[in-house]
Parts: structure tokens; C-alpha cells; sequence
């Protein structure tokens, strides 16, 4: 009887043990889950240090989430973007006729600022900003120089005629000034333009210290050297005999233009577009707020020193007081004396 008594005994026990490890393994793996695995109701997207941390470069991570293959991607259509284009500059050019605003500005331009001395007064005769519009096309992401980096490239071309026509003196001055003056026109026409357009965004590079300016992020906007860019120029010069369309005029012209389009905008030279800062505003309060505790700490530190003069002072009257009244010896009243100096040197 007592040993089916222990039996029964010994049964429930592990009957009991094993019910309560099968509830804590259920426990375990059904509605937990280990440290190391992400919260899955966590929706904040993956930064970029997180990317680094996977040994990915941003380049790389961007095209990876936007489904971007730079190599084998084909050429995009941007007919959408020269359908607006061409309805911001229809309505440039309705503004620019109405009281011939751009030839006023374009002569305002031409006159103002340094002239040399053998030039004359410049007129605007003629001013035509042509009648089609510049075709985009082809645009397709591409790694740039620096590494981690993209940028985009769109071809474009522009078949018209885009007139400006002038007059103007070249004045001799020698032996006198203005002793004779040489009759000038040109009418310089933009007949084609074509070439590829890169577009980068340059982030400013991470530094270990915070500049005292904040560095700024802006568009790098370029051309290639394979452009395309031709002129038609005429000219007349003379009053009474006239020399018209000078090949030598021509080709001087047209060079200095073509070199003030490589010098401005051929790669690796860029225009810049600022890219506006989201914290700027929130960066200047910081920066006024330090510069006004500073001030103030200033302010505090002048204030406190006369009261500390005057404190040193009052000090060395009570002891030359007291050393009078005491009757002190002299080698006393130096020791004394040397206290107080090296109180005021500190």
C-alpha cells in the first residue's frame, strides 16, 4: 500500500513538472522573441548609418531601395518636364514684349558698369528669344567622381534663332579724345545649341570640428566638353565705306563666347544652385543665443572685478590700521605687506 502510495506520488509530480515546462516553452517561443531580432511593429526607415553598418555605400543603398539599376537601366523620357519648360518660357517671352521690357534691361546691362574709354554708347536694335523650345531627353543616373555619389545626365538640343542686334562707336582718342568715331553693328544669332547636361547634389564633407559657418549643401548644375554650339554673326562697319561680315570679326566673337561657356559651366566647372536649409532659422537662434551668454559672462566678469579691487584695498587698510594701533615690528609689517601684494597678483 505505502509503495503505491509513493508511486502515485512520484507520477503527479512529473506529470505536474512536465505540464508546467511544455506551458513555458509555449510561453518561450510563441509570444516572445529574442534581443537581437528587430521589432517587427517598428516602421522607422533604415538610416544612413545603418547602411554603413551593412558595409553598403549610399550610392549603392539608394538604388538597392528605389529599385535602380545604374548600369542596365534604360534612358528615361522627360517630355513631361519639356512640356513645362516650354509653357514658363512661353509666358517669359509674352512678359519680356509688353513695353519692351527685356530690351530695356538687356541695354541697361550692356551700358552699365566699367566700359572702356574706346567704346561708345551701346543700343539695342533688335531682340528675338525665337519661337521653338529646348528638347530634353534621354535622362539616366550615373556614378560620379566622387565615391558614394550620383548624378544625373540629360541630353538636350535647341534648334532656333535667338537674335540680338546692337550699335555702337569705337572712338579714336589719340591725338585728342573722341577725334574720330568708327560706326559698329552686329546682329549675333544663336543658331544651335546642344550638348549633355550633369546635375549632382554636393553634400558638404563631415568634419571632426563644427565650423564657425555652417558649410552648405547646394546643386552642382554642368555641361560636357562635346557640346554643340554655333553662331551667325553679322556685322557692318564704316559710315560712308562699309566692310560687312568680317571673317576675322566673326571668328573673334564667336571664340570669346564658346570660351565664356567653357569657363562657366564645362566640367568640371559648374553653376550653383543653393539648396535651402531645413534648421537654418533654428541654427541662428543657437548661434544668438551664445553669443548672448557670452556677453554676459563678460559683463559679469568686468562687474566682479572693481568689487574685488576694492575689497584687496579695504583689506590693506585694516591691516596697516591695526599693524599702527598693535605697535607690530617692522620685518611683521613687510610680511604683511608682501601678503597683501601677492593677493592683489592673484
Amino acid at each position: 500500500m505505502r509503495s503505491s502510495t509513493l508511486s502515485f506520488m512520484k507520477g503527479f509530480m512529473l506529470g505536474q513538472l512536465s505540464v508546467i515546462v511544455v506551458i513555458v516553452l509555449a510561453l518561450r517561443y510563441l509570444l516572445m522573441e529574442d534581443r537581437y531580432i528587430p521589432s517587427r511593429l517598428s516602421t522607422s526607415p533604415p538610416s544612413r548609418a545603418n547602411a554603413a553598418a551593412a558595409g553598403q555605400l549610399p550610392a549603392a543603398y539608394i538604388t538597392s531601395k528605389t529599385y535602380y539599376d545604374v548600369i542596365h537601366h534604360p534612358p528615361e523620357s522627360t517630355d513631361w518636364l519639356n512640356v513645362l519648360l516650354a509653357q514658363a518660357l512661353m509666358a517669359y517671352r509674352d512678359d519680356a514684349t509688353i513695353n519692351n521690357r527685356l530690351v530695356l534691361a538687356v541695354d541697361e546691362v550692356l551700358n552699365g558698369g566699367v566700359r572702356p574709354s574706346f567704346v561708345g554708347p551701346i543700343h539695342v536694335t533688335e531682340l528675338k528669344l525665337g519661337e521653338e523650345f529646348p528638347i530634353f531627353s534621354s535622362a539616366r543616373i550615373r556614378p560620379s567622381d566622387d565615391i558614394g555619389s550620383m548624378r544625373a545626365e540629360i541630353d538636350f538640343e535647341y534648334n532656333d534663332q535667338i537674335t540680338l542686334g546692337m550699335e555702337t562707336q569705337l572712338i579714336l582718342n589719340w591725338p585728342k579724345q573722341a577725334f574720330a568715331a568708327l560706326p559698329v553693328s552686329l546682329l549675333l544669332s544663336v543658331v544651335r545649341f546642344s550638348g549633355t547636361l550633369t546635375i549632382e547634389l554636393i553634400n558638404p564633407p563631415e568634419t571632426a570640428t563644427k565650423p564657425e559657418r555652417p558649410l552648405e549643401r547646394y546643386i552642382a548644375i554642368s555641361s560636357y566638353s562635346d557640346f554643340v554650339l554655333d553662331f551667325n554673326v553679322r556685322s557692318l562697319i564704316g559710315s560712308r565705306t562699309k566692310l560687312e561680315d568680317l571673317p576675322k570679326l566673326t571668328d573673334l566673337i564667336t571664340t570669346k563666347l564658346r570660351n565664356v561657356y567653357i569657363d562657366k559651366l564645362v566640367y568640371p566647372m559648374f553653376v550653383k544652385v543653393k539648396v535651402p536649409k531645413m534648421w537654418e532659422e533654428g541654427d541662428k537662434k543657437m548661434q544668438q543665443q551664445e553669443k548672448q551668454e557670452q556677453t554676459s559672462l563678460e559683463k559679469k566678469k568686468e562687474e566682479k572685478e572693481p568689487l574685488l579691487e576694492e575689497s584687496i584695498v579695504k583689506e590693506e587698510d585694516k591691516l596697516s590700521s591695526s599693524s599702527s594701533s598693535i605697535g607690530l615690528k617692522p620685518k611683521a609689517k613687510e610680511k604683511m605687506e608682501e601678503f597683501v601684494e601677492d593677493i592683489k597678483e592673484a
